[in-house]
């Protein structure tokens, strides 16, 4: 945050803060600091120093072509109205729970205050003892009245992992004095120095005289619209991209940006049915940077925006065709086009005024939803998996009740039993989706029509061409097939669709992953170049796989021949955790914590933290997790496919025997996509430990995040495998950023990857059935 500082104007009292014998042993004497604490005001970003921008009148703006083209909407950054007696914006007549702590330039805890104060009043010099330091920091926070969050005495990187939830903060009025004792107030000094006289200087050596100023945690959003178009009536405003609480302290990321996209962001969601009208609430900053390539309104689009950047859905429904909709993107952010920050302590209000008269087919920052149904033009019959492997924008189709190993079509004679014994296939529906990074972007398979309603998404048609439905079903018997459109525009991700009987219950589903990654399933040796196509042949010189293994995990956003940049790579490298014999993907980390080991709470409505969070066909509403004592049979288990089973007194997840993956060749119970597998035996892993074992022959990488380890003998080619641990129930995960895993077929057997101290520990060794691991596919065949 920001340092505003301003000379003392009054005197005040002296009172003394209790901080000795708090302070951590060490070098560096303890001096008594004097310090004077304020609040600053809040900026009105309107007001704020900048080149125009974001705002604008004409109904057309230049193109960089040089072309004219309309434009479907204008967007302004307009004077806050908290200048109005009903919105003014009142401060604390108090810091409460002022809590005063000392860092090291490095983050170690150096002291402070021993106790937080419940109530010290503006303007009061405070004292307290001080370790004499150089290129410290100082964090001051008011927590805000009856807030019992606190910093404590640990690191500050803990410090930056304390939250205060965001509905502590959302219903506060800012003009009530009550509601506005209650925000928080924060101020980071971040190199400063702590003399022998007890007086606080710059890094440079300038002496400190002035009056700290806290600052309001919280940033305040208004937007304000008019709508003046013909043959359609507003239906819901969606701010996207809100960090889903607020961090006393940020704790920016190597370009400055924070909050992290590996935490959890949220969305608002507003019916609205008015033609003219104004929405405010509080969220946390969210600051994502600039992009110089958006030069102008219309360059703000999707693009231009620094991942993670916070914007408003503006949809509005024809009014003859509810499925027709005119769905609107505004990036917010500054005074400078460029600009898509949101800073706490500011205010952001914002008119925008719709009034195209003719579709804005040219305007970039407009979707036209016009939907077909997912089987209109949609002949593109691929072969039957428990996974399909699709570029953003595919369309496909496939028999529900066949599946192909070796090349050939078999019956899926277990799905075809269960849709016997229940009347067949009634619809088909989204059964969940990832976003493009955790929280943020865009859903990955798309929006579904409403929430009853997915057939633009995933369609089920009889081959003679009758509609399916509870009354019509389909059954092996009749033929037919499931169609599927992806959305388009998308990095990618997971999702997953399913088929249902006339009661709602859940035949079987099909994990899609949305992947530029399209390695050949057949050949025997490794691919290097180009990256997508990457597939890479384990050989030591004792050992040697049969076939090619993917270079990455299975549902991994991204596969990497070298160390990840950071942690978001890292965590992008993990994909589903799988529980032995299983077909269904679990969601693995999301999280930028060092902890090893989760034990997650869920709050009613809201998933763990630090899990890779699915979402319904809406893209908006999360699916909560939840656990499952052992499935009496494998048909339960199929129909709660989002549920992990716990672990049970004979270590499996299913009391029903299944040959499940433990089958010389693919089974139906496999995850992997047609033309691949998983690996028969954990042997196939040997040559990674044959090529690693040696010392200084591994590369452990970005503090225990992962390993890259040499799959081919005297080669220096070399796999990225995550550190991912392994899931053991819907709230709790161990071994994070310590070991990995890698399922095989044979029943217990596990890859187990990992360093105890510095000697690397890469072993063939077993694990409970019911523990959820990651999983590395195998080809299935030569040619």
């Amino acid at each position: 945050m920001a340092v505003t500082t301003f000379l003392i104007l009054a005197t005040g009292c002296d009172d003394r803060f209790d901080s000795r014998g708090r302070h951590p042993s060490g070098e560096g004497k303890m001096v008594d600091v004097t310090l004077d604490i304020g609040l600053a005001d809040e900026a009105d970003s309107y007001d704020l120093s900048g080149t125009p921008g974001m705002s604008g009148t004409a109904s057309t703006s230049s193109t960089k072509s040089g072309m004219d083209r309309e434009s479907a909407f204008d967007f302004s950054l307009v004077p806050s109205q908290r200048t109005k007696a009903t919105e003014t914006s009142l401060q604390p007549d108090a810091l409460y729970n002022l809590e005063i702590r000392q860092y090291s330039s490095t983050g170690t805890y150096q002291g402070g205050s021993s106790s937080v104060e419940a109530s010290t009043a503006i303007g009061t010099k405070i004292t307290l003892t001080l370790k004499e330091a150089t290129h410290c920091q100082l964090v001051l926070v008011a927590w805000g009245k009856d807030n019992t969050k606190r910093l404590g005495t640990g690191t500050l990187a803990a410090a930056q992992d304390v939250v205060v939830e965001a509905s502590v903060i959302k219903d506060l009025k800012p003009d009530v004095q009550a509601d506005m004792n209650k925000m928080p107030y924060v101020l980071h000094l971040k190199d400063i120095n702590v003399s022998s006289d007890g007086r606080i200087y710059s890094a440079d050596g300038e002496a400190i005289d002035v009056r700290l100023r806290l600052q309001r945690l919280a940033a305040r959003l208004t937007f304000n619209w008019d709508y003046q178009v013909s043959g359609y009536t507003p239906r819901q405003i969606l701010i996207h991209s809100i960090p889903a609480h607020y961090k006393a302290l940020a704790s920016p990321d190597k370009d400055n940006t924070y909050p992290s996209l590996l935490d959890q962001f949220t969305t608002i969601q507003l019916t609205n049915n008015a033609t003219t009208g104004s929405y405010s609430c509080w969220i946390p900053a969210n600051v994502r940077g600039s992009n110089p390539a958006a030069t102008s309104q219309l360059y703000r689009i999707k693009s231009n925006a620094p991942a993670g950047s916070s914007y408003i859905r503006f949809i509005a429904v024809n009014n003859t065709d509810a499925k027709k909709k005119l769905d609107y993107r505004i990036y917010l952010g500054g005074k400078e086009t460029t600009d898509f920050n949101l800073y706490g302590n500011r205010d952001y209000a914002y008119q925008v005024t719709f009034a195209h008269t003719v579709l804005p087919v040219n305007d970039s920052r407009v979707t036209i939803v016009d939907p077909i149904p997912a089987s209109q033009d949609n002949n593109n019959f691929v072969p039957t998996a428990n996974c399909f492997m699709v570029a953003s924008g595919s369309a496909f189709c496939f028999d529900p009740f066949k599946y192909q190993v070796d090349g050939k079509d078999n019956e899926n004679a277990t799905l075809k039993g269960w849709s016997d014994s229940e009347g067949g296939i009634a619809s088909v529906k989204v059964l969940w989706q990832t976003l493009e990074d955790g929280d943020v972007g865009d859903p990955v398979l798309g929006v579904a029509n409403s929430d009853g309603d997915h057939t633009n998404i995933v369609d089920i048609v009889k081959n003679d061409g009758t509609a399916v439905s509870a009354s019509s079903p389909l059954t092996a018997k009749d033929q037919g097939r499931i169609y599927c459109r992806i959305a388009p525009n998308t990095t990618g991700g997971s999702g997953a669709i399913a088929a249902y009987n006339s009661s709602g219950r859940i035949l079987w589903s099909w994990h899609i992953w949305v992947t530029d990654y399209n390695p050949d399933a057949t050949g025997t040796a490794s691919v290097y170049e180009p990256a997508n196509k990457r597939k890479q042949l384990y050989v030591s010189s004792s050992n040697r796989n049969a076939f090619p293994m993917m270079d990455r995990n299975l549902g991994a956003f991204i596969g990497l021949d070298r160390a990840p940049k950071d942690r978001l790579e890292m965590t992008k490298a993990n994909g589903f955790h799988y529980q032995r014999g299983r077909k269904d993907p679990y969601s693995g980390t999301y999280t930028t914590s060092d902890d090893k080991d989760f034990s997650a709470v869920i709050t009613p409505g809201i998933p763990p933290k630090n899990f890779l969070n699915r979402y319904e066909g809406n893209g908006l509403s999360w699916l909560i997790p939840e656990n499952k004592g052992v499935y009496s049979s494998l048909r339960d288990a199929y129909a709660t496919p989002l549920s992990i089973a716990s672990s049970g007194g004979n270590q499996q997840w299913c009391s029903e025997q299944t040959a499940g993956w433990n089958s010389s060749s693919k089974g139906i119970h496999d995850p992997c996509p047609a033309g691949w597998r998983i690996p028969q035996q954990n042997t196939v892993y040997q040559p990674l430990i044959d090529n690693n074992q040696s010392s200084g022959s591994y590369n452990d990488v970005a503090k225990n995040g992962g390993v890259l380890l040499r799959y081919e003998n005297n080669s220096e080619k070399v796999t990225y495998i995550r550190y991912a641990g392994y899931v053991v129930s819907s709230t709790s995960v161990i071994n994070v950023g310590a070991y990995g895993y890698l399922n095989a077929g044979t029943p217990n057997q596990i890859f187990q990857l990992g360093l105890s101290g510095t000697t690397p520990n890469f072993i063939l060794t077993t694990k409970w059935n019911t523990d959820v691991h990651t999983v590395r596919c195998m080809q299935e065949r030569a040619n």
